[in-house]
């Protein structure tokens, strides 16, 4: 039964979050920020969802913060991972962008057994996306090293 449930808490407050993005997406692209959607595996038995920003850091355009959350609902365990990442875009001129990046990482954790806890981490990311458009695909891989460690592999769109 708490399993059900916190699984229809963790749906709605996905889409609660996902709702905001969306209405604040027309000002924040007027103001130089980027949203984004996405979804993956996290450590092969778990779907995450989740959303995120993208703003440049600087004038040099090879440095981005990209903040995001995920919720990840796994089989034994629900995890919802606030991450503060910044990037850097190996790649200038024409083509996709290529980065490699990280940043600190708090994971939620509600398991099915057990009390939830809070982890604090660091990530480490690579990804490939498109440069330009008004809605750009992009892939990710990012590990989390906390007390429990993960593995995130996520595609999505930048709009």
């Amino acid at each position: 039964m708490r399993r059900h449930e916190n699984h229809g808490f963790t749906c709605c407050v996905t889409g609660i979050a996902f709702t905001l993005l969306l209405t604040l997406s027309a000002p924040m692209a007027r103001a130089g920020v980027d949203a984004d959607l996405r979804a993956g595996v996290s450590d092969g038995d778990a779907i995450s969802v989740g959303g995120g920003v993208l703003t440049q850091v600087g004038g040099s355009g090879r440095w981005y913060f990209n903040p995001s959350v995920e919720v990840a609902m796994g089989e034994h365990k629900d995890v919802v991972a606030m991450n503060g990442d910044f990037h850097y875009d190996l790649a200038e001129g024409a083509g996709p962008a290529f980065w490699v990046g990280g940043g600190p990482a708090v994971l939620v954790v509600n398991p099915e057994v057990g009390s939830s806890n809070t982890d604090l981490g660091l990530n480490v990311l690579t990804g490939i996306g498109k440069k330009r458009g008004q809605v750009r695909p992009f892939a990710q891989l990012r590990g989390t090293v906390a007390d429990d460690s993960q593995v995130t592999i996520a595609g999505g769109i930048r709009f």
